[in-house]
């Protein structure tokens, strides 16, 4: 059996995670509207000038829900930059298992090694950013977003990630959550 690390409360300095963002890589971001995506591709690009952030959001610029053409667009850039040596940080929410299959596949294409990143705070939390932000996702979809990525977490390990990590200590992690101790699976 192949094992994938799978490590549950990791903070952005973690040297296994630094080791892993040190070159060209692929990070696949993980979670609900509101639960700080967004603002982690930013913390984790600001010092890596090796990764650029690729927003399915970015690409859909009308404020509407994230469509197929925002997707084929954000896929377009994610394939510019692995061929151009460089890694990105993708941000969506990654609940759809073609979405991640898709960027899986562009960054195998480019042979570069693929995180997923996931930020899973509570719902509540998630629900109370909607007031700050500038595109409010209806509470309907977040609560449903939330529930699609908590339930995808077990899976998670088995789509073959160089890492699978869940940023958030404040979160506790879904029973039956490989690595709940920073174990391998």
């Amino acid at each position: 059996m192949t094992r994938y690390p799978v490590r549950a409360d990791v903070r952005l300095d973690d040297p296994a995670l630094e080791s892993l963002l040190s070159g060209p890589v692929v990070v696949l971001m993980v979670g609900p509207a509101g639960g700080g995506k967004s603002t982690v591709a930013r913390e984790l690009t600001a010092q890596r000038p090796h990764l650029e952030i690729v927003s399915y959001d970015r690409e859909q610029a009308d404020g509407r829900i994230v469509g197929a053409a925002a997707v084929a667009r954000a896929h377009g850039r994610l394939r510019q930059c692995c061929a151009g040596g460089r890694g990105a940080v993708v941000d969506g929410t990654h609940r759809q298992p073609e979405r991640r299959a898709a960027v899986q596949r562009i960054a195998v294409a480019h042979q570069l090694p693929t995180i997923a990143l996931v930020v899973l705070p509570s719902l509540t939390r998630c629900l109370e950013q909607q007031l700050l932000r500038s595109r409010v996702v209806p509470e309907s979809d977040v609560r449903a977003q939330h529930a699609a990525v908590t339930e995808l977490l077990p899976s998670l390990p088995a789509e073959g990630y160089e890492l699978v990590a869940v940023l958030d200590p404040g979160h506790a992690v879904p029973a039956g959550f490989p690595g709940e101790s920073g174990n391998t699976v």
